[in-house]
């Protein structure tokens, strides 16, 4: 059961009892409403190590817009054992109110909506366009990989073509890409 106190009772008493103290912190609903600063003070200079006192005497300060907030707010972050929950006090977190709006559509009404969508059909010549693009070969791309790479997948004709640009870029290595020419050209008989 909460009691609550007089809050003129307060300033009057030098010696708060602690019962006092934790139904004053209890009932919240009464507590910035109800007492003054000078009754802060008061409370604040029995009480030196509480936390909760200065918290309360902060957020009295910040729905007041009183002038001395930022001091105020240096001496309680001083005194606070967690500045996050400081800040939380001072911005709490705004409750987003989600209205789950749920429109219902019949079975019906989806097969409409469905049907008005188009399909996008691609054109054969568009495939074919890109497959050449891909096809084609770079002269400047060529390496010694992919001759290989045709070598193994049995392009031969495209290998020989890659050895013969290998031979004029790289011509130091000439003799060893005529005798891969002469291999292939030995597979393909």
């Amino acid at each position: 059961m909460i009691f609550l106190i007089n809050p003129s009772s307060i300033g009057n008493k030098l010696n708060m009892k602690k019962s006092e103290f934790n139904n004053l912190i209890k009932s919240r609903k009464n507590l910035f409403n109800n007492l003054n600063n000078t009754e802060l003070i008061s409370v604040k200079k029995q009480f030196p190590y509480c936390e909760i006192i200065y918290n309360i005497v902060l957020i009295k300060a910040y729905l007041n817009n009183d002038l001395n907030f930022n001091d105020i707010l240096s001496d309680c972050a001083v005194r606070s054992s967690n500045r996050q929950n400081l800040f939380k006090l001072i911005h709490p977190t705004k409750k987003i109110n989600k209205k789950n709006k749920h429109l219902e559509y019949s079975f019906e009404d989806w097969l409409k909506n469905s049907s008005k969508k188009k399909h996008v059909k691609t054109t054969n010549s568009f495939i074919s366009q890109s497959v050449e693009k891909s096809v084609k070969n770079d002269l400047n791309l060529t390496t010694e990989t992919l001759a290989k790479i045709y070598t193994d997948q049995g392009h031969y004709e495209r290998a020989i073509q890659a050895y013969k640009v290998l031979c004029l870029k790289y011509p130091k290595k000439s003799g060893f890409f005529a005798n891969r020419i002469k291999e292939i050209r030995n597979k393909i008989k």
